[in-house]
């Protein structure tokens, strides 16, 4: 006997998709460095994503360029300007605005974020994670008020930590408590490889002659950046070469070091081969532009510019701190301890005099920085995360190559 056919109706047959994630990512500001930078080149990864939606939270009403290129891209920006840390009514704003977009998942980065971030999760009851981005903890630099309500929050339930390298997760093992974190290192996007013809026309617009070898430093005028040792340093290498010129691009947010920074370099007889470029929007062409990166930082933890430098082929020079020597292990950049303007002054000298390792080092760090810290697995890993920690996984294809990072208790 011939088996009946039977017509199931249209919806029935239908596979429904589950929702996707509604995940949010909470920060100070959008105005300059590697955390902010992060934020956008994930925004960038996921913007085709049927899996995710990302809202961006950030604590400041600042319209910059970071800002604007996250509304290019289509993502939401939310702004929660406020006080301080213990603006209540911000606080309300935030929990406020979380709930009103079913935020499902909270990712917070920097201090600000990441104390109000756990508190708002913590009423919400929805998940919650931080990325540790230094290797120097937060709370040491703060006043004594904002440093319980953030020790308090990093040691809440359910908070889990992200730390952007082997060496920032270890000395942040104080400040994060006894659960200990995940290491995620950061990732350096395509999109920051400056387009073809971008060095002749900044050089052109920077007045940076064929002969003028530029050394650059991105990195805000801060304490940490350590900007007087290197204009110490600088001076001793235009001395030996000077057709050098060194290009200083950052926030000038301290506008009393940036003022004594302008001092010393006049006392050092550098004014006509020192750029102070400020904070820029098109910072892969002033790495196309140079050609050799330098930084003098006494501490951090995986910096983004030595990335984005690396995928514009620029040779390093740099302290050799925080994920340093482990990002730039067997490429011959050149690494010098922190506090020694003089063997950083020989660290630039010895790039300078030795086209051929300029030219090797060049190739090596773009192969590096384009390969092993690339966005698709640095995304697939904070993915994996989400999922592992979060209540929902349906929204979730893990892909069997990338695994959860493993919790590493200290």
């Amino acid at each position: 006997m011939k088996a009946a056919k039977i017509d199931l109706p249209a919806q029935a047959m239908a596979i429904e998709s589950p929702e996707p994630l509604r995940l949010g990512y909470l920060i100070d500001t959008l105005v300059t460095g590697g955390a902010e930078r992060l934020v956008l080149t994930f925004a960038e990864a996921v913007r085709a994503r049927s899996d995710v939606v990302l809202t961006v939270f950030v604590l400041s009403d600042l319209r910059t360029p970071f800002y604007e290129k996250l509304r290019a891209l289509g993502t939401e920006v939310v702004t929660l300007p406020g006080r301080n840390l213990a603006d209540f009514g911000r606080f309300r704003r935030l929990v406020a605005a979380l709930r009103a977009r079913r935020i499902e998942y909270l990712h917070a980065h920097l201090a600000s974020s990441s104390t109000l971030g756990a508190y708002a999760s913590k009423l919400l009851g929805i998940p919650f994670v931080t990325t540790i981005h230094n290797v120097k903890p937060s709370v040491r630099r703060i006043r004594p008020g904002r440093r319980v309500l953030q020790g308090v929050a990093m040691r809440l339930p359910g908070v889990n930590k992200i730390a952007v390298g082997e060496a920032v997760a270890e000395a942040s093992a104080k400040e994060i408590g006894r659960s200990g974190c995940r290491v995620v290192p950061n990732a350096v996007a395509d999109s920051v490889v400056a387009p073809f013809g971008s060095r002749a026309r900044l050089r052109r617009e920077l007045q940076l002659g064929e002969d003028q070898l530029a050394l650059v430093c991105v990195g805000a005028i801060i304490g940490q950046k350590a900007h007087e040792v290197l204009l110490d340093a600088f001076a001793t290498v235009h001395e030996a070469a000077p057709n050098t010129v060194l290009l200083l691009v950052g926030d000038a947010r301290d506008a009393p070091r940036h003022a004594a920074l302008l001092a010393q370099a006049e006392q050092l007889g550098l004014e006509g081969a020192l750029r102070f470029l400020g904070m820029r929007s098109d910072i892969p062409e002033v790495l196309a532009a140079s050609d050799i990166f330098v930084s003098s930082s006494h501490w951090e933890g995986a910096p983004v510019s030595l990335l984005e430098a690396m995928a514009n082929g620029l040779p390093p020079v740099v302290t050799d701190v925080g994920e340093n020597g482990l990002v730039l292990e067997g490429t011959g950049a050149i690494l010098v301890r922190p506090r020694d303007p003089e063997a950083l002054a020989r660290g630039m000298l010895e790039m300078i005099e030795t086209p051929r390792l300029r030219s090797a080092t060049a190739e090596a760090v773009r192969e590096r920085a384009l390969g092993r810290y690339g966005t698709a697995t640095w995304v697939e890993r904070l993915l994996a995360i989400y999922a592992e920690t979060g209540q929902r996984r349906d929204w979730h294809h893990p892909r069997a190559d990338v695994p959860p990072p493993p919790l590493q208790n200290r």
